[in-house]
């Protein structure tokens, strides 16, 4: 997808300096509106930066964007939340996301970070915010969905407002409906499995210096690499490319690498596999992850930092996950695909 230019650097800015101008008559040119608008400015940054929760509530919604975008489902994406809104009624909350799919549909889109502490507990919205999200949604005449990003497992669930239950202070949505009724295929999701285990195998040039100390370190210079998926040699570059993909961001379980030597005990290679904890008898594959949670498994490696926030967005979401071709010509990487209805 295309992203509309913008200039936010000016743009943005005079907005933000219109909207925090002083009330007193004041013009834009007067210098106590320069001295305010940039106190306003350091002290909601610095309030920003001290609420862990709203850093991770707007790197969720950038992470779902990319994400959206990436899937390829979408024709149309756009910011809902931005500009000035006025309305008559009761009070109304606007949600995140406009998204037009590649087949027409229409749908308004609010996303939510969900982590917890106990495990997999329910999702928790207000009502109030839930209900004034769906009073929105009618008067636009557009289906609303929530999206909600449940961190501790890496997944996404693409929910409508009718899946939470509850009619007192708090909307709850379990984790078990939530992922029954998931309408994530919608947005292009699906679940990917392949043949196991998948290796990595960094070959050492044996005409550069290699030694392995008396504590077991290894020094190695490489001189090119082979990738395996279930013992069968991978030479085409694009499955070359999945298969690295899979293995750095897939669910399946590091081994944690070990040097393989030569008949005179010099390191030979480094060798890096994943497999999958858990094997289905008489299978032969396992799924390793579904697109949405790869590309969030990349996102949160870009933007998080042992959980704490490092970056809010990415300049260019669209361009950090490799594309997985939706008709994948198998040569050595064997690729099944998923895709869940919803059970509603």
């Amino acid at each position: 997808m295309k992203k509309l230019g913008r200039e936010p650097r000016k743009l943005e800015t005079l907005n933000l300096f219109s909207l925090l101008q002083r009330d007193d008559g004041s013009t834009l040119y007067d210098p106590g509106n320069h001295a305010s608008f940039f106190a306003q400015v350091n002290s909601g940054l610095t309030e920003a930066l001290d609420s862990e929760s709203t850093l991770h509530g707007m790197r969720i919604q950038s992470l779902f964007a990319g994400m959206v975008a990436n899937l390829g489902k979408a024709q149309l994406l756009k910011e809902e939340d931005s500009g000035v809104c006025y309305y008559e009624g009761d009070d109304l909350c606007l949600p995140d996301f406009r998204i037009v799919t590649t087949s027409g549909d229409v749908m308004l889109v609010e996303t939510k970070n969900h982590f917890s502490k106990k495990g997999m507990s329910p999702f928790r919205i207000r009502r109030s915010d839930l209900d004034g999200l769906e009073r929105y949604a009618k008067l636009v005449g557009t289906p609303l969905k929530i999206a909600v990003y449940w961190a501790g497992w890496n997944l996404w669930t693409l929910n409508d407002a009718a899946s939470f239950a509850g009619n007192r202070k708090y909307a709850e949505l379990e984790f078990r409906v939530a992922a029954m009724q998931s309408e994530m295929a919608a947005l292009g999701d699906f679940m990917i499995g392949t043949k196991y285990p998948l290796v990595l195998r960094l070959i050492a040039a044996t005409d550069k210096p290699r030694s392995i100390s008396a504590d077991g370190v290894a020094s190695i210079h490489f001189k090119g690499f082979e990738i395996r998926c279930a013992d069968t040699l991978i030479e085409d570059k694009t499955e070359q490319n999945i298969a690295l993909y899979l293995m750095m961001y897939g669910k399946w379980e590091y081994d944690g690498g070990y040097i393989e030597f030569d008949d005179s005990g010099l390191p030979a290679a480094a060798v890096h596999t994943v497999s999958p904890d858990e094997i289905t008898p008489n299978q032969g594959f396992e799924i390793i992850g579904s697109l949405s949670s790869l590309y969030s498994q990349l996102y949160n490696a870009l933007t998080l930092e042992e959980g704490k926030v490092t970056r809010l967005r990415l300049t260019d979401p669209t361009a950090i996950a490799p594309i997985i071709p939706l008709q994948h010509e198998k040569k050595s990487l064997p690729l099944w695909r998923f895709v869940q209805t919803a059970n509603i």
